[in-house]
């Protein structure tokens, strides 16, 4: 599989988030890249009297990058580690670094300069923008449980079956069940998926539960030994899912975002479970499923 780019900061959350996509990449059987961002100017002819103040930022950069690879290595002796000291705004280099990733992970919050994060910043700007996957790391700290199960929503849009492909995925290379969540209201987002014309709640509820088990059907197929559940769920999908994510190891959400910045933003349910889900979170983008329709064009 291709490789993980995890995007580190220094911070104790960062650290973390490397122990994470380190695991993933030796899951994976693949290697590891571990990116720092700098101001873009340091890597320019230094301008008089700031030499020093330069090479500080420069070498501080350096023992951030080299504490977050030796806990790579820490955390899985046998895994390939590449790094990398990259200038420009974060967002953008780690953005650019998924091109050609299978997945990225990056700190729900941190400290310096990707410390905007407050879940805020860089985590949500990437998650919305990068062509693979992005994980970002969230729930309680160390020791990490381990539930064996891996929860996606599911809501009959492209993005929901994308998401659903991906977590079926990370579901057989943990050997965990997949438990795939369609929540609704009469006020979803997914509303424009529904038939016309129906009135009985009753009935709501039955196309919902088609939806889903067709939507869960192809994957199935794909993969014939997966645990799959499924769950028709009454209320709002972030609360849904942040429910679910209290006994899960991975939350999976596609996003369309909405309005004129479609694909530049999340969608609401996608931001609310980022900002509220007990485990990690990934997110698939409309531009990772436009990278793997290209992908599979080029085949």
């Amino acid at each position: 599989m291709r490789h993980v780019v995890v995007g580190v900061d220094g911070s104790a959350d960062s650290l973390r988030a490397v122990r994470w996509a380190a695991r993933e990449a030796m899951r994976r059987r693949s290697s590891l890249r571990v990116v720092h961002a700098v101001y873009a100017w340091l890597h320019h002819p230094a301008e008089a009297g700031i030499e020093e103040v330069r090479q500080w930022l420069l070498d501080g950069g350096r023992v951030i990058l080299d504490q977050a690879v030796a806990c790579a290595r820490e955390c899985e002796p046998g895994l390939e580690v590449d790094e990398a000291i990259a200038a420009g705004d974060p967002v953008q280099v780690l953005a650019a670094e998924a091109d050609g990733a299978g997945m990225l992970v990056v700190a729900s919050r941190g400290t310096g300069r990707i410390s905007s994060l407050l879940l805020g910043s860089v985590a949500l700007k990437v998650a919305s923008q990068a062509s693979c996957p992005v994980v970002v790391i969230r729930g309680p700290l160390e020791p990490e449980k381990l539930f064996d199960e891996v929860v996606v929503g599911v809501d009959g849009s492209p993005a929901g079956a994308e998401a659903l492909r991906f977590a079926a995925t990370e579901a057989v290379l943990r050997g965990a069940r997949l438990r795939a969540i369609l929540a609704w209201t009469l006020a979803t987002p997914a509303a424009e998926t529904m038939p016309p014309l129906l009135i009985e709640l009753g009935q709501i509820e039955d196309a919902w539960t088609r939806i889903l088990e067709e939507a869960v059907e192809a994957v199935e197929k794909d993969h014939p030994g997966l645990d799959v559940v499924h769950q028709v769920v009454t209320g709002h999908p972030v609360q849904a899912l942040t429910d679910a994510s209290e006994g899960a190891d991975l939350v999976v959400v596609g996003t369309r975002g909405r309005g004129a910045l479609a694909g530049l933003v999340l969608g609401s349910v996608s931001h609310g479970v980022l900002h509220h889900a007990n485990c990690p979170v990934a997110v698939i983008s409309p531009k990772v499923f436009a990278a793997r329709l290209g992908n599979e064009r080029a085949a």
